[in-house]
């Protein structure tokens, strides 16, 4: 008796042994160049979300399938304009790197519902943010955005929420800004 349960012990550990190694391998290849692991749920959403990354490689932005990409709390500090290839991806969500500047002009090229750029160290917006005709949610909270483009009145028709939060913009800009999108939450 002593003997079986040894055996199917020893077999147990084996297969649990060899899904986890599959596992890992299946995982990996996904992952982007320089990540040592990625997690991916679903066919069309990638999450790489607190993996270290520093840079995004084209492991991540030739996947034009994807309609949700979450690279939250890693050290990007720039994005790659090839990202304009993802000409599927609605949801992105950028919060918590070390993004400075502007985003890509690219972003005009996916058809995004929801784009959170919160926590970085962002200055200013594209105008081309104007031409996510489909966007919904927008989170610029806690950046350094100092001055709005002119292009956001045309989120006007189905932007819902836009959290600027934490932001050294002026009261006037944001009265300007809840004139130009009168069905928009704005959180300031």
């Amino acid at each position: 008796m002593k003997n079986v349960i040894i055996a199917v012990l020893a077999a147990v550990i084996i297969l649990l042994g060899s899904w986890l190694v599959y596992d890992r391998t299946t995982v990996n290849k996904t992952a982007a160049p320089g990540t040592s692991s990625s997690r991916s749920y679903g066919a069309n959403t990638l999450n790489e979300s607190g993996t270290h990354l520093t840079a995004v490689g084209s492991g991540i932005y030739n996947q034009a399938a994807l309609t949700s990409l979450d690279l939250s709390y890693n050290s990007l500090k720039t994005l790659p304009s090839q990202m304009g290839r993802m000409t599927n991806l609605q949801v992105l969500k950028l919060d918590h790197n070390q993004l400075d500047g502007s985003l890509i002009a690219e972003i005009r090229l996916m058809p995004l519902t929801t784009l959170d750029v919160s926590y970085n160290n962002m200055t200013g917006m594209p105008a081309e943010i104007g031409q996510l005709n489909k966007l919904v949610t927008l989170n610029y909270s806690y950046n350094k955005i100092t001055g709005l483009p002119n292009e956001l009145a045309n989120l006007k028709n189905n932007l819902k929420t836009f959290n600027l939060t934490g932001n050294p913009l002026s009261q006037g800009t944001i009265d300007t800004l809840r004139t130009a999108l009168p069905n928009t939450n704005i959180i300031f």
